[in-house]
């Protein structure tokens, strides 16, 4: 495509198009360069777009990195219909494999990674990527937890406490060796066998039945 129709073909775009290809373009200069060193203007640029069309729709460097992280953290939720399954156990696999399964992603990982390398410097990104991603996920595990316990079916001290422990057993120590570029990502059949077991000591506990 020429310069001349890209620009024309850039002026059709809807609104909701430009955000999402000043998006793109954000996401690429975040990832290549780190959320400090990049700049406003290269995302312009790399999205062949004005600085005036950037601000209009991000009116910070900060405002459009959450709008990023928002739109790659996005699958990380849960079907209302499984957070309301009647078997609790097919209710916590269900939500658990499905925050797994996207926080094992490689666009995940990527931008998890960058949020880790740049927290020190710039630490209001933590409870963005927090709000963004694990903590809906982790919110959706109170919630059900919490129900239960008011049944009286779990007897927990804190629910929104276990929900981080049983999230943190869930993900296992793979996500941490995949964050530190020390093994691929598990297969679905792997991450199902850490889920199941997770929920299995969650529920049932890891000590052996006292024999007769």
């Amino acid at each position: 495509m020429s310069a001349t129709a890209e620009l024309l073909a850039r002026r059709r775009l809807t609104e909701a198009d430009r955000a999402r290809v000043l998006r793109e373009a954000a996401e690429a200069v975040f990832l290549r360069d780190g959320y400090a060193a990049a700049h406003m203007d290269e995302v312009a640029r790399v999205a062949g777009m004005s600085k005036r069309t950037l601000y209009q729709h991000y009116p910070s460097k900060e405002a459009l990195f959450e709008a990023v992280m928002q739109e790659c953290l996005a699958p990380i939720g849960v079907d209302p219909e499984m957070e309301n399954l009647p078997d609790l156990a097919a209710a916590l696999r269900g939500m658990l494999m499905s925050f797994v399964r996207q926080l094992f992603e490689p666009r995940q990982i990527a931008i998890f990674r960058l949020v880790i390398a740049e927290v020190k410097r710039s630490p209001e990104l933590a409870d963005a990527f927090h709000r963004a991603g694990p903590g809906r996920g982790a919110s959706s595990l109170e919630r059900r937890l919490a129900v239960e316990m008011e049944r009286g079916r779990l007897r927990l001290r804190d629910a929104r406490q276990a929900a981080r422990m049983l999230f943190t057993m869930a993900l296992g120590a793979a996500h941490m060796w995949l964050l530190l570029g020390l093994q691929d990502a598990p297969d679905e059949a792997a991450m199902e066998r850490v889920v199941n077991e997770a929920v299995e000591v969650f529920l049932h506990g890891a000590l052996a039945a006292p024999t007769a």
